[in-house]
């Protein structure tokens, strides 16, 4: 019964509860998915049907430029009372200022806002979703690049207090991924989305691992679950370099799947382990350091091919018995859609990823493939070799 559950098409995988085999109630509370062509022609209809009394759109000036204009007639011309607030900046930032900007436009009680509805990406997610949360407000987003896998999430990255935290929040009352419009999102932004879904890789296999050797909690369910969207996403690679609309519709429902995956378990294991844990570390030392970072799933994607290493390491030194695919298959798949494969291609240099994945284990108390092999005496050998043969 469960398993028919999570095998419905996506869109029907929305506002679901159910007890699991797991001993768990799994539920995700999402109003609306609809990924697909023309899927943003959508937005208005579904807003309509819960009467908001006036819409604030939020947008930057290169996603009002992409789909945000449209967004906005479509509502007005369905007879909506839509504002829009479009930060200004070139290349805007999840941080504490842009989250006070919209703070201040969207709780203006002359206003009256009841409905917020970003058009973007992850940061534009982000900052909305967390605004949104703090005013008790339902927010939408529709999908302007397949990059990440935030959109189904229910928390937001933030840079503040000289770091980057995550702050809890809601999740998005509804998604909306016009795959006509994702398909012609910047190269860098949909091998990014790529290789944040590559890293469920050794995501998976993590949480596997976490359960054999310290008894953490594991849904096998859920688990076959991402296992699935990731499969189909990576066999989807050719399509994706051609910028195919279906492929790139694979490559976002296995992105919203993610996020969805994290949500039912209430963990965030299904979709994050010792790739997302190095990614973090690096991005936190950017910040600590006054310095930009690369886009979150590019950095998981170099990544993943080091920890990918790592799981051939401990299986041939008898560590593991469990299952990845190799680091060279992964690699073929990422240069196949142009991601990255080098830290110092993103900006991260040699020194920083070396001393990433030795204590980038410490930034989360879940058990690792990090923590294993450190537990064995074996972090130093394996760190080498990985940052010889991918920063040398």
């Amino acid at each position: 019964m469960t398993d028919s559950i999570l095998h419905r098409p996506l869109s029907e995988l929305t506002d679901i509860s159910f007890s699991c085999d797991c001993g768990h109630t799994h539920s995700i509370q999402i109003g609306t998915l609809a990924v697909g062509p023309g899927a943003s022609s959508r937005v208005a209809e579904t807003a309509k049907a819960c009467a908001p009394r006036r819409i604030l759109l939020v947008a930057d000036v290169h996603t009002f430029d992409v789909l945000g204009s449209r967004v906005l007639e479509q509502l007005k011309g369905a007879g909506l009372d839509a504002d829009a607030y479009v930060f200004p900046d070139s290349h805007l930032h999840p941080d504490a200022s842009a989250v006070g900007r919209l703070f201040l436009e969207a709780s203006d009680e002359k206003a009256g806002y009841s409905l917020l509805i970003a058009v973007g990406s992850g940061v534009l997610n982000d900052i909305t979703r967390l605004v949104s949360g703090r005013l008790g407000l339902p927010y939408y987003i529709v999908c302007t690049a397949p990059s990440m896998d935030g959109y189904a999430g229910s928390s937001s990255p933030i840079v503040c207090r000289g770091t980057k935290l995550s702050f809890y929040s809601h999740y998005a009352d509804a998604i909306f991924a016009d795959t006509e419009i994702l398909s012609r999102a910047p190269r860098e932004m949909i091998a990014a989305g790529f290789g944040d879904v590559l890293g469920k890789y050794t995501a998976l296999a993590d949480w596997e691992l976490g359960e054999r050797e310290r008894g953490e909690y594991r849904c096998a369910l859920i688990s076959d679950f991402m296992r699935g969207a990731l499969e189909t996403c990576a066999a989807s690679a050719e399509g994706v370099a051609a910028r195919d609309p279906a492929a790139v519709g694979h490559l976002t429902e296995a992105l919203i799947l993610s996020g969805m995956a994290m949500g039912l378990a209430g963990v965030t294991r299904p979709a994050s382990g010792c790739e997302h844990h190095i990614a973090h570390y690096c991005d936190i030392d950017a910040v600590a350091n006054h310095r930009d970072y690369p886009l979150h799933g590019a950095s998981v994607g170099v990544a993943e091919l080091a920890m990918l290493r790592f799981y051939e390491f401990a299986r041939r030194d008898g560590l593991t018995d469990l299952e990845t695919p190799s680091a060279d298959e992964v690699r073929a798949l990422l240069l196949k859609v142009g991601a990255p494969v080098r830290p110092d291609e993103i900006g991260i240099s040699k020194e920083l990823f070396s001393r990433a994945i030795r204590e980038a284990m410490n930034l989360r108390p879940q058990y690792s493939m990090l923590r294993h092999v450190a537990a064995a005496g074996k972090l130093d050998t394996y760190a080498d070799a990985v940052v010889k043969e991918l920063c040398d």
